[in-house]
């Protein structure tokens, strides 16, 4: 009887075949999956994301070159996304992150000892020092976004276990939404002059540091945690090495021509199979729709804190109490794409949000806080729901690339709705010459929910004429999304 019982268990054991990678080999695709997690960690842990919009202003810029510094910012990634995502397919995953990590240590480094003028008045050296950050930083999410969760993802299916996915992005904002709590803290007190005085004070007496390099210290950190991120991205396993040596042999009998067009060839396929797939063209367009709008209240997120009573002091507690509340939103998404319908989440997500900009719009003292926290919850929403639709239907081959569309479609979004605020904010100046910025801020707020809506209507419209797709739009759990092997051929 034992000797039945040991027999069946051993049939039932799985067995070794040659698509399950070496022990070494699972144990370095292993590495990925946690060196990915530490990337997002510190490479979204920039300290001064609580004070953002204030720390451009206290520099010395004014609120127009701002949003123009966010435009400039947005329409780099849109020009970088598709082709950084195409040539993270060809020259490999791991080579586009360092690349993404190198520049965020350069982003951060250009304005770290940036000259300090009054606000409104900033010479044109800072105006330009800020100009190579933005697109520094616009080259770096280029660069970054896609390459590094197809590396993960592939890793995962590498491992036979791609079916886990849901659940590794509920346990990657876990951890991302408690380092962005520490980072959100400590960068709204470093900013407080009366905070750090203090501290310096009680360790060392009559010890204090002048107001313009307080200013400067969440910089500083974002450039300490860039040099982490370094590190990480260093030490990745690159899967694609294999096949890009595969390439690279198929490459010299290929004409130099043929060797330059590559990226562009691969963004055509991708692109052409984007198009071919209306579920996955309006996972992307949806994601546009609802990450501009609350994308660009995101960004003006610190002035508006000022404008509805809150201290300096407690903009790096809000920060990280939104953090706890990106917690229990993943959990939330993952049970909305487990259970329901696409459209369904797509209904629930738009409401929030509609809510949240309404809600802002009245500026109201403090309460106005609550409607905050609603429109940063559906970024998260967002991002979360279109990386489950996404990478549940496109193949390997295509996936950096896929992905890249993404992140151009929400760039081109926040370039497009930083425009719109650009020329709202100077048409307001220029009918009350008198006003000043904080009741021009609280007067472009009303024009949010207004976008929001119309931006929401022709998605609609374009979803109304997907009918083709229906079941893949009303099928509970994204059922849309069944993958195929030879997707990445057509």
């Amino acid at each position: 009887m034992p000797q039945r019982i040991l027999e069946r268990s051993i049939i039932n054991l799985p067995k070794e075949t040659d698509d399950m990678p070496s022990p070494e080999h699972a144990a370095r695709l292993e590495g990925n999956l946690r060196r990915f997690i530490v990337f997002r960690l510190f490479y979204t842990a920039r300290f001064y994301y609580p004070i953002f919009t204030v720390l451009f202003l206290d520099f010395g810029l004014t609120l127009e070159q701002f949003a123009l510094l966010n435009t400039v910012w947005a329409l780099t990634i849109v020009g970088a996304e598709v082709p950084s995502g195409a040539l993270a397919d060809i020259v490999g995953r791991k080579r586009l992150i360092v690349f993404a990590a190198l520049l965020m240590v350069g982003e951060m480094a250009l304005i770290a000892f940036a000259p300090i003028a009054q606000q409104g008045s900033a010479s044109s050296l800072l105006f330009w020092l800020f100009l190579g950050n933005r697109i520094c930083s616009g080259l770096s999410e280029a660069a970054a976004s896609g390459a590094d969760e197809a590396l993960a993802y592939d890793s995962l299916k590498a491992l036979g276990r791609e079916e886990e996915w849901a659940g590794y992005l509920e346990k990657l904002t876990r951890v991302v939404s408690i380092g962005f709590f520490v980072s959100m803290i400590l960068g709204g007190l470093v900013y407080d002059a009366a905070v750090v005085n203090g501290v310096l004070d009680t360790l060392v007496p009559g010890s204090s540091l002048a107001a313009t390099s307080i200013i400067r210290l969440p910089i500083i950190l974002t450039l300490l945690s860039a040099l982490i991120v370094l590190i990480v991205a260093l030490g990745f396993f690159d899967i694609d090495k294999e096949r890009l040596a595969q390439d690279r042999e198929e490459a010299k009998k290929q004409r130099l021509g043929a060797q330059l067009a590559q990226p562009f060839y691969q963004i055509l396929k991708a692109g052409r199979w984007t198009v071919g797939h209306r579920f996955v063209l309006f996972v992307i367009l949806a994601a546009l729709v609802l990450d501009s709008v609350a994308r660009q209240f995101v960004v003006l997120a610190s002035e508006y804190y000022r404008i509805i009573d809150i201290p300096v002091s407690l903009f790096g507690f809000i920060g990280a109490g939104i953090s706890l509340v990106s917690i229990a939103n993943a959990r939330l998404s993952r049970m909305l794409v487990m259970n329901k319908t696409p459209l369904f989440n797509l209904g629930v997500i738009a409401l929030i949000l509609l809510t949240g900009l309404a809600g802002a719009s009245l500026a109201l003292p403090r309460v106005g806080l609550v409607f905050a926290v609603a429109v940063f919850g559906v970024m998260g929403m967002v991002q979360f729901q279109s990386s489950y639709y996404l990478n549940r239907m496109v193949d390997s081959k295509l996936r950096a690339t896929v992905l890249s569309f993404r992140g151009l479609a929400l760039n081109l979004g926040l370039g497009t709705a930083s425009l719109f605020y650009t020329a709202l904010v100077a048409r307001l100046r220029a009918g009350s010459p008198e006003a000043g910025d904080e009741l021009i801020f609280v007067d472009a707020l009303t024009a949010f929910p207004v976008y929001f809506l119309v931006l929401f209507f022709c998605l609609v419209a374009a979803a109304r004429l997907w009918v083709g797709e229906r079941q893949a739009f009303v099928q509970v759990g994204g059922g849309a999304a069944a993958k195929s092997d030879d997707v990445g051929e057509e």
